[in-house]
């Protein structure tokens, strides 16, 4: 019961903290900076989508709030050995913008991933308006054995739960 009492407060804090975020006023436009220096280019194999805007729908024969997103990207040979990674932005109250994996909202947010979709969910809330990103890493090297392959030494599970900006550092890396 202690157990189930703790996991409601949290899932409770997650859910107002995702519900309560609104887009407050724009505020004036700051001096433009100088621009820096261009970046390492990232491994050319890795693709990513745009931000797209979600929008879902409840469902009531599963009771809960879905959206359906084309991804031409994703394969089958994609989901036989690649990685899929996938995030959720969106801007609080103080006008600060969060980007969240979606490994680590746990059963908050589900995703399915077939070859040319992604059917997205959640049981508790309706994310219409929120922002979702996936990137694709597309497997290189078979394995022999047990081990799950490795993208720059990271397994898949690894990656899945850094952050936004912690992969694309790691994407940047020269091997």
């Amino acid at each position: 019961m202690k157990h189930v009492k703790s996991l409601l407060a949290v899932a409770t804090i997650v859910i107002m903290g995702l519900v309560g975020c609104s887009k407050g006023d724009t505020g004036p436009a700051g001096a433009a900076g100088a621009a820096g220096a261009a970046g390492p280019a990232g491994p050319s194999n890795v693709m990513y989508s745009a931000w797209l805007t979600l929008n879902f729908t409840f469902n009531s024969n599963d009771s809960a709030f879905e959206d359906t997103l084309l991804a031409p990207a994703i394969t089958s040979g994609i989901l036989d050995s690649g990685v899929i990674l996938s995030y959720v932005q969106f801007t609080d109250a103080s006008n600060t913008v969060h980007i969240q994996p979606i490994a680590s909202l746990g059963s908050f947010f589900f995703e399915d991933f077939s070859p040319g979709h992604i059917n997205l969910g959640s049981p508790f809330i309706d994310l219409s308006g929120y922002l979702y990103r996936y990137v694709i890493i597309p497997g290189t090297k078979k394995t022999n054995g047990a081990t799950a392959a490795k993208v720059k030494g990271y397994t898949p599970t690894e990656l899945k739960a850094m952050s936004y900006d912690q992969v694309q550092q790691v994407l940047a890396e020269k091997n």
